[in-house]
Order: C-alpha cells, then structure tokens, then sequence
C-alpha cells in the first residue's frame, strides 16, 4: 500500500455525493424492478424495531440494503446507476480532488467502489457480498473507520478529513485537520483533535 505524506480522507454519502447512495440505487432499482416494492414494510419493520432499541445499527442497515439480493444483473445495474448518478458528487470535491484521496464509507463496498473507480481514489467501505449480503468485515462506521484506516496506512498522519456525521468523530479528532461539509459548505471543525466551533 502507497503512503502519501499529506494524507486527505473523505466520508462518502453527503460528503463527496449529494445524498446517500444506498438510498438512490434503491430508488433506481425499484422504478426498473417495481416488485422491489414488496420489501418495503421489510425495511419498515427495520426502522421500527430499530427505534425500539431490538436491532443494533449494524443489523438495522444490514437488512435495509440486503434488497440487492433481488437485483439481478447486479453489476450491470451499479454501473448504469453510475451512469446516471455520478453527476451527483459535489463541485466542491470535484474541484480539487487527487489521485491519492482516501475514501473510507459506511455504504457497501461493493455500490462506492464503482464510484471511485470512476474519481481514481482508494476506496474502503462496509465488504458485503452482493451476492449473499453476507458481512465480510465489520460495518465501516464510527471508531471501525479508523481500524480500518490503521490497517491499511499504519500510523501515517491525516492531514484533512471530510464528513457530514458526527458519527465519524475518531477521524474528526485524529485528524490535523477535521472538515464538516453541509451541502457544499465545507467548515473547519476540529484542529488538532480539538473542536474549534460548532457544526
């Protein structure tokens, strides 16, 4: 693995992609296979019972996003949902984006990797597999992010990193610098581990 000196890290959904990309393959899906429409009170029943506090988050997820076991062709989906979506990942990313970007993402591997094929940039994300949604790693969220991050670039450095979510604070207060994006609003947020005004 490559290491680069001036290491710039970014959350995926909301960060560098208007809106969440779970969220947009399902709604591609479902106009091209309308029957998906019967797992809808599955994954109604999920946000029930997830707000009840019976399934964790990595199980909640896991069931929203498991509708891809009934997309066929599911590779030729993801890429013509590229195809039509890319044009959806922010100007601000977009205008100054490198080669040597990390993304580190919550969403599956196997929907973000498509996209950063596209951008030229290292992708790490939650490894299910699409064809059984079987859970090959842990769900990339919260301190899992920076696991993931030590794996695979050791103690090298962040100097930037970007998220919409407070829910990626390891990585906010591990880096030198830690960025809030809101829309296309991006803000200094931590320095140095500390806070340094509200998001």
């Amino acid at each position: 693995m490559w290491y680069n000196t001036q290491m710039k890290v970014f959350d995926f959904d909301e960060t560098i992609l208007h809106g969440n990309s779970v969220r947009r393959f399902f709604g591609y899906c479902l106009v091209r296979l309308p029957y998906l429409v019967l797992y809808l009170p599955v994954q109604l029943v999920a946000c029930l019972l997830y707000a009840v506090k019976i399934l964790n988050k990595d199980r909640f997820l896991s069931v929203l996003e498991s509708f891809v076991l009934f997309v066929p062709c599911k590779k030729k989906f993801i890429v013509r949902f590229w195809d039509k979506n890319f044009k959806h990942i922010k100007s601000w990313y977009l205008s100054q984006h490198s080669d040597k970007d990390v993304v580190i993402s919550a969403s599956p591997l196997y929907l973000v990797e498509e996209a950063c094929r596209r951008l030229g940039v290292t992708c790490f994300a939650t490894n299910y597999s699409p064809e059984t949604f079987l859970s090959k790693s842990p769900h990339c969220w919260g301190s899992v992010k920076v696991d993931v991050y030590r794996q695979n670039f050791g103690d090298t450095p962040i100097e930037k990193f970007y998220t919409d979510s407070m829910s990626d604070l390891p990585l906010l207060e591990m880096a030198h610098e830690g960025y809030f994006v809101k829309g296309n609003s991006v803000s200094l947020l931590y320095l140095n581990g500390q806070k340094v005004q509200q998001p």
